[in-house]
């Protein structure tokens, strides 16, 4: 191939965009790793809610969300050692930083939750069908392009149940949005 202050040829920059996509979508399937760890801990931290208010009568149970805390410096740490470990391409980058603005608003809204009555289980679920849309669009991998439809769709949903069913019903949201394209992602790369 020429170099960066050539001009390429039509072919040469079909190439090289093939490649890139090709690139990331081993990344991306490598990092199946996110999906399964964000999946499991917060559908435990939304079930486990939804037990503790149903069935133990418990009237803040919100301390679970304390898991997504070990479960961030688990990912970090994972994070850090695939980046030492592997090229990037711009599409890994574009994609590393949608999951990273996803998690900053989500955190944001976590933390002023108060305004709202901490009423944020619908906000956070419909939000999260558009990174994961993005994804499977970037990649071509319809299980997550699925995901973040079911994502829209459930989080429409949630607006319209009572608190205590929201949580029930993020739990299977996100099984579907994150867990099933997890698991799909990681028994591709094998």
């Amino acid at each position: 191939m020429k170099t960066d202050s050539e001009n390429f040829s039509p072919q040469e920059s079909l190439d090289l965009i093939t490649s890139m996509i090709n690139r990331a979508k081993g990344n991306v399937q490598k990092n199946s790793f996110y999906f399964l760890l964000w999946g499991w801990t917060i559908m435990v931290c939304n079930l486990g809610i939804y037990i503790m208010i149903r069935f133990l009568e418990m009237h803040d149970p919100f301390w679970i969300w304390l898991l997504t805390v070990p479960a961030a410096i688990v990912s970090g740490l994972y994070g850090r050692k695939q980046e030492q470990s592997r090229t990037t391409s711009h599409l890994d980058n574009i994609n590393k930083w949608l999951w990273i603005g996803f998690g900053v608003i989500c955190f944001t809204i976590v933390i002023f939750g108060f305004k709202i009555n901490y009423q944020i289980n619908s906000v956070i679920i419909c939000m999260s069908a558009v990174p994961t849309f993005v994804s499977g669009i970037m990649l071509k991998f319809k299980p997550l392009i699925i995901g973040g439809l079911l994502f829209w769709i459930s989080g429409i949903i949630l607006f319209m149940l009572p608190i205590e069913e929201q949580f029930l019903a993020a739990a299977l949201a996100i099984g579907s949005g994150y867990l099933v394209p997890g698991y799909l992602l990681k028994a591709k790369k094998s």
